[in-house]
């Protein structure tokens, strides 16, 4: 009993406590640091991947409006090709009708092109009997190709089936060709029958339109190659 020092005891105790709470507050310490870099990776990584989204959708924004100007460029490219064609056909049109003009200014090319258009309308409808209608002008000149026309009509017809046919032809005199789309009618004819159920269209100006219609691939390429 001599030898037991109560002190140093108690010396050696606070000694151990200290030393376990040093250890302790080392490991809490090298948690907290280890729980530190954790939450500051996480937030690095969470920062890291929103500033890749954010710069995902600028470059996704960016393409598809410069995609829409590249677009919008081309369509209005298109659109001014598509109206400098039409313009250009326009006038084209205009120069053709021109040319008619004067064209049928001459009585006998007129009368012959008359005649013509009045035969094919004829083999269209192939009716046993057909009214035209035309320009007032016009009545008298066609009524000196009226005979004409039937009897070639059946001479065609005879030719091309070995039947005979015949068509009687008259003259509406109670309405006459106008205008059409604002202009005035070049000439030309308008067959019709039964009872105007079945019309068929020979005026120049739609035999223009026609021809134009039919042309029009060829004049395209020709007036605007690639």
């Amino acid at each position: 009993m001599a030898d037991f020092n109560p002190q140093e005891r108690v010396k050696k105790m606070v000694n151990a406590i200290k030393a376990e709470a040093n250890e302790k507050a080392e490991q809490i310490k090298d948690l907290a640091a280890q729980q530190f870099r954790i939450e500051k990776n996480k937030l690095l990584n969470q920062q890291k991947e929103r500033i890749i989204e954010e710069y995902k959708k600028k470059i996704e924004s960016y393409t598809i409006e410069k995609r829409i100007q590249r677009s919008s460029k081309i369509n209005q490219s298109r659109l001014s090709k598509m109206q400098a064609r039409f313009e250009l056909i326009q006038r084209l049109k205009e120069e053709v009708r021109q040319k008619m003009t004067k064209l049928i200014q001459d009585q006998s090319v007129y009368k012959e092109l008359l005649k013509n258009l009045i035969i094919q309308g004829m083999i269209k409808l192939l009716e046993p009997r057909i009214e035209l209608t035309c320009l007032e002008q016009d009545v008298q000149l066609i009524r000196t190709i009226l005979q004409e026309c039937q009897e070639e009509f059946s001479i065609i017809i005879k030719r091309e089936t070995t039947k005979d046919f015949k068509t009687t032809l008259s003259i509406n005199q109670s309405q006459y060709l106008t205008e059409k789309q604002g202009k005035p009618i070049l000439g030309g004819v308008v067959l019709s029958c039964a009872n105007n159920r079945i019309v068929c269209s020979n005026t120049l100006d739609d035999r223009l339109e026609l021809s134009l219609q039919e042309f029009l691939p060829d004049i395209r390429n020709g007036l605007f190659k690639k």
